[in-house]
């Protein structure tokens, strides 16, 4: 592992975790493989980010794009992995230890009643903990906060996130996606081209080491 600089930890990271279907057509693996392997990789990487301190990680799980215009197979897909993954985060002995509350934000109702319910149950059997916070976006966009809270006079829920202090995007892209526009707000971004499956605790320490050599100011 990399030597971590000296100089500030973020608080909150979060993640967008692209590249899952290029590392299928990478390796020949199917999707079913390639969202499977993000997953597990999302939750070594979760364990390994709260290892150094940090309280607060916000992960994109899916777009309200990506629940919008992916095919119908993938969809069955996507389907299969979030039910998978939900569960196995609820069931996570480690998560529990812990004590790493898990909240589910966007419309999980996009997908089958199977991952909406898989998605109440974690959030419900993990209410009480109050080690540190793991947010999912599942079928979330800040478009969804605007059209789904503010145009009907209510707070959007991500205001009851703290700010993200470093955003790491993976795959190449170098774009927000709809990600929570205001708890990034000022953000630092970190891009890197690894693909997510193959993202490992280096790349991590690299974007740590990146962030604690930026002067943030917040406008001022």
């Amino acid at each position: 592992m990399l030597a971590l600089e000296t100089g500030p930890l973020p608080r909150h990271v979060g993640i967008i975790p692209d590249g899952n279907r290029r590392w299928a057509r990478i390796h020949g693996a199917s999707l079913l493989e390639a969202y499977m392997q993000g997953y597990r990789n999302l939750v070594r990487i979760v364990k390994y980010i709260n290892n150094k301190g940090v309280r607060y990680i916000t992960v994109y799980g899916l777009s309200r794009e990506n629940c919008i215009f992916r095919s119908k197979e993938e969809h069955e897909i996507i389907e299969k992995v979030a039910v998978a993954a939900l569960r196995g985060i609820r069931e996570d002995e480690d998560l529990k230890e812990r004590d790493i509350r898990v909240l589910i934000l966007g419309d999980p109702r996009m997908f089958s009643p199977k991952v909406e319910a898989e998605a109440i149950a974690t959030v419900k059997s993990s209410r009480n903990r109050r080690g540190g916070l793991l947010t999912i976006a599942i079928c979330y966009s800040g478009r969804w906060e605007v059209e789904n809270y503010c145009s009907k006079g209510m707070s959007p829920p991500s205001l009851l996130l703290p700010p993200i202090d470093l955003l790491i995007r993976t795959g190449g892209r170098r774009r927000l996606s709809g990600f929570f526009p205001i708890a990034a707000e000022y953000a630092e971004l970190y891009f890197t081209d690894t693909l997510w499956p193959d993202l490992r605790e280096e790349e991590v320490d690299r974007a740590f080491n990146w962030f604690a050599r930026q002067e943030r100011n917040f406008g001022r």
